[in-house]
């Protein structure tokens, strides 16, 4: 339980740290899922997930800007069980845990919830819990603050730590275009970059002409 904890806590700081421009490097490859493939004026959910790794390095669709600093906090985690001399078999069971667990969560659950028709929604039991975590990170997506930030909503299945360090939001706020064009700008994300990614939208940088978007909404 103990390594659980860690893990969501190094997972919700981690994400938090690809939000921000603490290292752009990492930030922009994390960036281009939010504002290339499932950005805040596009569709959530496709029937297959869509791989924002592209001919970027990656272990499956996990890109370098989560595999470099999840193997830092491996190492660090095993520096300190080492030094405080815990047994061999707890240090197995924990490193098991805190890889094994942001896998599930911030992989395998993080993907499905942009795929539609996940088993989840069938299963009586899981249905609730998953479709109100599902929600949270759909705000976590739609939501970029005046200065380009998404800035709420950094766990996935479990949003304790969201909680705790007052970066839960339960609703979606308005579009900010002027937020998202200063995201769009401060990382460099440009339209040749997303036609070069397989099945997303051409359109995705055009503003909708006004008169169009009263039509859709009436």
């Amino acid at each position: 339980m103990d390594s659980i904890v860690v893990a969501e806590f190094a997972g919700y700081w981690l994400h938090r740290l690809l939000h921000s421009e603490r290292f752009p490097s990492l930030s922009r490859g994390h960036l281009i899922h939010h504002f290339l493939i499932y950005g805040p004026r596009q569709p959530m959910r496709a029937s297959d997930y869509h791989d924002a790794t592209g001919d970027r390095f990656s272990i499956g669709n996990v890109g370098m800007e989560w595999l470099a600093p999840s193997a830092i906090i491996l190492l660090f985690c095993w520096g300190v069980m080492a030094l405080l001399r815990v047994p061999p078999v707890y240090q197995a069971l924990s490193f098991c845990t805190l890889f094994g667990w942001p896998i599930l969560m911030f992989s395998y659950l993080h993907d499905r919830m942009h795929v539609e028709h996940f088993w989840m929604t069938r299963v009586p039991l899981l249905r609730s819990w998953f479709l109100r975590a599902r929600r949270l990170h759909d705000i976590h997506h739609r939501s970029v603050d005046s200065q380009g930030y998404m800035d709420t909503n950094f766990g996935i299945g479990f949003y304790f730590f969201d909680r705790f360090f007052r970066t839960i939001a339960k609703r979606h706020r308005p579009f900010d275009w002027k937020g998202y064009q200063a995201a769009i700008k401060r990382y460099g994300l440009e339209e040749t970059e997303l036609l070069s990614l397989r099945r997303c939208s051409q359109g995705l940088f055009h503003k909708e002409p006004e008169s169009k978007r009263h039509q859709q909404s009436a």
